[in-house]
């Protein structure tokens, strides 16, 4: 769904940074190989999917990787030509991308920022300090990459040639992400911070930059400060050698080795490289003077041991789960006293023990008292929908109950403060315009519905006639039994939906929230919606393109604008990710203005606007 220009050019910074949050689905970043298709209906103008290749007699040919249940099936595309291009016969497929950064989907997000920018400098300062806490690793990187860049960097600010003040050095906001730690892993690890730069780098960033007048150099692409921060980086971490360690073991060793050539790092002394396990060679020109043809210790080995002997060593190190898979050798393998001892000793975590609950299964350590206790804990502390999707990949039905429960936990935590003084209405489009898209839609619903408060949230269905929907449990379950028997057919009357819901009027200290789910293919409703004294603040819609949709249904967004209110359009996509489910309705939720009179809600753009600005180290 592409947005109409003269809305765009209406968005304001608080509701731009909701456009990103919103209809961002895409990832920035994949580590697998993908074709890229155009597609004109997802925000960043491409679809994204992964494929493999295989060297053949006729050439290279490009297969798509299609999930089907429990497995994944592959699909000839076409051949993979020298210009990066797959065909099939004559016919463009699509362009093949190699592991990394998706250059369409990096443009389109820094391309947010910087309108954003262009309204409200401070804001997009603002927004990035409160990003800096979030887990969108994306948007984390691609702002701290704006802030680095960005033109205002406390130059001095002269009237009659005199210095009169010094203007703001929102750089420093940029310096201050790559630089804090956090204790809840939500900083900018090694390989967040050698990404901030490879954006920077990327083309169709650096033209966007160009454009902007950031930097001077019509060649190069401008890296602002971040040469600077990841220098600053480096210094600290060889002047703290537990730290520096503490990378090497974390799996981190070759991208601080990146991170040191990128930006002509000059260790102070050779423990450096020693500790980094880096062989050092004269330069040609003979400017090296450290570490030149020192022998480095070849790198951890458990090759060799036995099953016991590397539990010991498990218990004795505690090295994370990522490293000890990396550790590990063919024989004897995972065992499962190899995993108990992982998890014992403390180097899975509990994002791990849920991605890792089919193989817990297999091994039989759920059964163990142990583990299923601190499995049980990770349950209960879901943050994502990752849950749901394992749960299809596990034998026993008590176990794929239990990650479902997971993730529905997992939503109404994320939903559970910002829904707070907020009175939801869901109105689900069942016309025959739906048709073939209406189980998509309740596929949809089924992930998000249950994390609100059902004596909050009221739901109805409609064509011609409305019709209410009862939930009579907050669970994927409850949702899914109460769409049961619902079919598309009939004409398309979105007041309809509006009035059979009317007589839920928002108490004083409420607002009303709209969602609609459909394909906005009938015509405005202002009037039902004044008519029922529902009073909502802000619409949100779930558009499901049904079969031969052509783009010409937008009768919720101008009912919104007859009304004058926002509305936030939420990407179909969304629900194929299963962290950006929860992420998405959180940030749609707290995005809703809050306007009743004695609300206690604080709206997304309050809690932007009240962020305090981040400050760098002090060592920095």
């Amino acid at each position: 769904m592409t947005l109409d220009p003269q809305r765009l050019e209406a968005l304001g910074p608080a509701e731009r940074i909701i456009e990103t949050l919103t209809r961002h689905a895409d990832h920035m970043v994949h580590n697998r190989p993908g074709l890229v298709r155009r597609e004109t209906s997802s925000p960043t103008g491409i679809a994204w999917s992964p494929v493999t290749h295989v060297d053949e007699d006729e050439g290279r040919v490009v297969y798509g990787l299609v999930k089907q249940s429990k497995k994944t099936r592959r699909v000839r595309l076409g051949l993979l030509g020298e210009d990066g291009q797959v065909r099939h016969g004559d016919a463009v497929v699509g362009r093949y991308q190699a592991p990394g950064l998706v250059p369409e989907t990096t443009a389109w997000l820094y391309r947010q920022v910087a309108n954003v920018y262009a309204l409200d400098n401070e804001f997009v300062a603002r927004w990035a300090s409160w990003a800096f806490t979030q887990e969108n690793r994306d948007l984390k990187v691609v702002l701290a990459a704006f802030m680095l860049v960005q033109p205002r960097c406390g130059e001095p600010v002269r009237d009659g040639g005199e210095v009169v003040f010094f203007d703001d050095d929102l750089r420093d906001i940029g310096e201050a992400m790559c630089l804090l730690r956090r204790r809840d892993g939500r900083d900018l690890n090694p390989k967040l911070l050698l990404r901030v730069g490879e954006v920077l780098e990327l083309p169709e960033v650096a033209a966007i930059n160009r454009e902007l007048g950031f930097g001077r150099s019509t060649r190069n692409p401008f890296l602002g400060r971040w040469p600077k921060a990841v220098t600053r980086w480096l210094r600290n971490r060889e002047q703290n050698p537990k730290l520096l360690g503490g990378l090497v073991k974390a799996g981190f060793r070759r991208t601080v080795m990146r991170l040191s050539q990128k930006v002509g790092y000059k260790p102070a002394t050779e423990r450096f490289f020693m500790t980094l396990r880096w062989r050092q060679k004269q330069a040609r020109d003979g400017r090296r003077t450290l570490a030149i043809g020192r022998e480095v210790r070849a790198a951890e080995s458990w090759e060799g041991l036995s099953e016991r002997q590397i539990c010991e060593r498990i218990m004795a190190t505690r090295p994370n789960y990522k490293r000890i898979v990396g550790l590990l050798p063919s024989e004897p393998g995972l065992t499962r006293a190899i995993m108990a001892a992982a998890i014992e000793a403390g180097g899975v975590s509990k994002a791990d023990l849920i991605i890792l609950t089919p193989t817990l299964e297999e091994l039989g350590l759920l059964d163990v008292p142990a583990v299923g206790e601190r499995w049980q804990g990770a349950m209960e502390e879901a943050e994502n929908q990752r849950a749901a999707n394992i749960a299809a990949r596990v034998r026993a039905e008590a176990v794929a109950e239990k990650l479902q429960e997971a993730a529905d936990g997992a939503v109404k935590r994320a939903v559970a403060e910002v829904v707070r003084g907020l009175r939801i209405y869901v109105f689900v489009d069942k016309s025959g315009s739906m048709d073939g898209a209406i189980e998509r839609a309740k596929s949809c619903l089924s992930q998000f519905l249950q994390g609100f408060p059902l004596e909050k949230t009221h739901v109805a269905v409609f064509n011609t006639v409305g019709r209410e929907v009862t939930i009579k449990q907050a669970s994927a379950a409850g949702v899914t039994q109460a769409f049961r028997g619902h079919r598309a057919g009939g004409g398309t009357s979105y007041g309809a939906g509006v009035r059979a819901l009317s007589r839920y009027t928002p108490e004083p200290d409420e607002d009303a929230l709209f969602l609609f789910v459909g394909d906005q293919l009938a015509s405005a409703f202002a009037k039902e919606v004044q008519e029922s004294g529902l009073r909502p603040v802000a619409f949100g819609m779930l558009h499901i393109d049904s079969p031969g949709y052509t783009g010409a249904g937008k009768c919720v967004e101008q009912t919104a604008s007859q009304l004058g209110i926002p509305c936030f359009p939420i990407d179909e996509a969304i629900f194929a990710d299963p962290y950006a489910v929860t992420r998405t309705l959180r940030h749609l939720i707290a995005s809703t203005p809050a306007l009743a009179s004695v609300s206690r809600r604080r709206s997304l753009v309050e809690t932007i606007l009240n962020t305090e600005l981040l400050q760098k180290p002090m060592w920095a």
